[in-house]
């Protein structure tokens, strides 16, 4: 063999190696997306041919999914099949045949789930009708299987992500990025390589970090893509962004609900929500109860629809498109009865930051949505026609916290079987000092037969993690409340803060105790809950050293980890939930920090670093993957050089 040969075919693979895509979806021949259209996602590894419908039915016992292929051109998924939604507008949504190019999703117009499943790499997706190059395409890619692309990992809030996080957790964490323009209170949501959130807010702050700013970053690296400067609204913004298809859409408390082209950050379209709450003819609102004037809550989209309430007591249902923009579909406005004799008897109120909940509850699609006057309003989500309300929580009597409101219909769950409702009934505080938790009827709202509740405790809990077996949450006493709970095995246990497993009859399976205060949602990944304290780190208190990252056994409650990110100073406290995807946990703080933690550790934190950059650097596992690489070929080179 020629040496010289040798020689250039070495060097040219090494001058090849950094431009080589590290792709998950080498050596997969046959790959199937299955998107529910609502940040759920599930893929299968076909190993027959037949009909997509086929597939999906033969893939349904083993990725837990309802399947219905009676009518093969049009089936039905987790009660997920063609649906019209209307009122002013109309969306029309089925599930749609997508190819992968190599890089991008596209969509197969002339196909449907009754065609056949010729191999390679193919997607359902239950997205809206549109022109061919208008249609939503999956965030899901080969490369990226996993999402979370809305607040709670989907439109039903499960708090579930469906890859795995950290078991050798490494310090310093691989990167963080710290800010000057406000809190990091809103969740993260990421797809592909980007990760996207807002800052906004600080105490006392007479610049423009009281304005909204948004943010999309590299994912692996810390690394600024784009940033948008918005309005000036309430003075901080706690809402979570939402990713749908190639758009960002968030909504601010300037009243803008805002879409973005997630990839570069073009403002795209705009659509203010109007504040017209129930007024006396001297302008004073006439519901007693809390008032905030913050525009639309946390959005959520499912079946080619986005849902959200807005401060004057309203909930909306848009279409939404790339080119095109918002079309309202229905607004529902709850009644807002008033008399001078009664007072104000209506059940509207302001809906605040808690984004709706969608299930799918005896054959219909629904939505729940609590408000700040201590109602809970179930409607018929195709057509905005409530289904019941009821209040849940009416504590003006007692409510030292917010002394005369009646309180907040917090947080809302439905087990997957769509058979029964949680919801979180607070005092309404910012710091919550009352409350409980109440099981009912998703379908009326009551007890199964006569009572007004299937169960309820007296405690604090925050936002369910939802299992098939149960449910996950922090616990801790309310004030009034039960000093005790009962557990699985009929015996009693004293409520202290903790983490804990619930079965669906409202008993205690195990209780991790945790004193360390956590108020936002655990996220289940892999068998592994984890949980982000609320309290700020650098600061003793009656929690103790604050400001950590936990992880617990979801299987029987043993804590696992738990370390402290920083840096952090003594106000940076912790409002969002953990965003856990390939290994990576993702947290922000009210130190306008974003961090990563992983196996890899990162360069240290000090606190001269301050909103500068800090990247993975060496440590980043892509330099590995080149230094090895790098080293075969060398290796290679050596052999076949001596060879020759």
């Amino acid at each position: 063999m020629n040496k010289s040969w040798i020689v250039i075919a070495a060097v040219t693979i090494l001058m090849l190696l950094p431009a080589l895509p590290v792709s998950s979806a080498e050596g997969d021949s046959n790959l199937l997306l299955i998107d529910l259209g609502n940040g759920q996602t599930y893929w299968c590894e076909p190993e027959e041919s037949g009909t997509y419908a086929d597939i999906i039915a033969g893939s349904a016992d083993e990725l837990g999914l309802n399947v219905d292929i009676s009518n093969k051109s049009d089936i039905s998924i987790n009660g997920l099949a063609s649906v019209e939604i209307s009122g002013l507008n109309t969306v029309h949504t089925n599930w749609k045949i997508y190819s992968w190019d190599g890089s991008n999703w596209k969509y197969e117009s002339g196909i449907n789930t009754a065609s056949h499943y010729s191999g390679g790499i193919a997607a359902v997706g239950y997205y809206a009708d549109d022109s061919a190059e208008n249609v939503i395409c999956p965030q899901s890619t080969p490369d990226y299987k996993s999402v979370w692309t809305q607040f709670g990992g989907s439109s039903s809030s499960y708090n579930t992500s469906d890859s795995y996080g950290v078991e050798n957790p490494a310090l310093p964490v691989e990167w963080h990025r710290t800010y000057n323009t406000g809190y990091v209170d809103s969740g993260l949501v990421v797809a592909g390589d980007l990760l996207y959130h807002t800052t906004g807010g600080s105490w006392g702050s007479t610049t423009d970090t009281k304005d909204l700013w948004v943010y999309c970053l590299n994912r692996f690296t810390g690394d600024m893509v784009w940033e948008y400067h918005g309005k000036y609204g309430a003075g901080y913004e706690v809402t979570t962004p939402i990713i749908v298809g190639d758009m960002l859409i968030l909504s601010a408390t300037c009243g803008d609900i805002y879409c973005f082209d997630r990839y570069d950050g073009t403002l795209l379209h705009t659509l203010y929500i109007d504040y017209k709450p129930p007024m006396d003819d001297e302008g004073t609102i006439l519901w007693d109860a809390e008032i905030f004037v913050t525009g639309a809550t946390t959005p959520v989209y499912d079946s080619g629809a986005l849902y959200f309430g807005s401060a004057d007591g309203k909930v909306y249902c848009y279409s939404i498109n790339y080119n095109e923009g918002f079309k309202e579909l229905w607004c529902y406005n709850p009644p807002d009865d008033y008399s001078s004799s009664t007072g104000y008897m209506g059940s509207k109120g302001t809906f605040y930051f808690h984004a709706p909940t969608i299930a799918e509850i005896d054959g219909k699609r629904m939505l729940f949505i609590g408000n700040y006057g201590g109602y809970l309003h179930a409607l018929d989500a195709a057509t905005g026609k409530a289904m019941w309300v009821k209040q849940v929580i009416n504590v003006s009597d007692i409510n030292a916290a917010k002394p005369h409101m009646p309180g907040s219909a917090a947080v809302v769950s439905v087990n997957r079987e769509g058979t029964m409702l949680l919801v979180t009934c607070t005092d309404g505080g910012m710091s919550v000092s009352l409350g409980y938790i109440l099981a009912l009827d998703p379908k009326t709202g009551e007890g199964y037969n006569v009572e007004d509740h299937i169960w309820k405790i007296n405690a604090l809990f925050t936002a369910p993690v939802v299992a098939s077996d149960g449910f996950y949450t922090y616990l801790s006493p309310s004030n009034p409340g039960d000093s005790t709970i009962k557990k699985s095995d009929g015996t009693e246990v004293e409520i202290v803060d903790s983490i804990c497993k619930f079965d669906w009859d409202g008993n205690l399976v195990w209780m991790c105790e945790y004193n360390k205060f956590v108020k936002a949602p655990l996220t289940l990944a892999d068998g592994v809950l984890y949980a982000m304290e609320y309290s700020a780190g650098g600061i003793e208190n009656k929690y103790g050293e604050a400001g950590h990252l936990a992880a617990v056994n979801a299987e029987d409650g043993t804590l696992l980890w738990r370390v402290f990110l920083e840096p952090c100073t003594s106000d940076s406290y912790s409002m969002g939930q953990a965003t856990v995807i390939d290994g990576k946990i993702y947290v922000g703080n009210d130190y306008g920090a974003v961090y990563c933690l992983s196996d890899v550790a990162g360069p240290s934190s000090v606190e001269s670093e301050i909103n500068s950059l800090q990247t993975a650097g060496f440590h980043h596992w892509s330099w590995y993957v080149l230094i090895a690489a790098i080293v075969a070929t060398m290796a290679l080179f050596v052999i076949l050089y001596r060879g020759a």
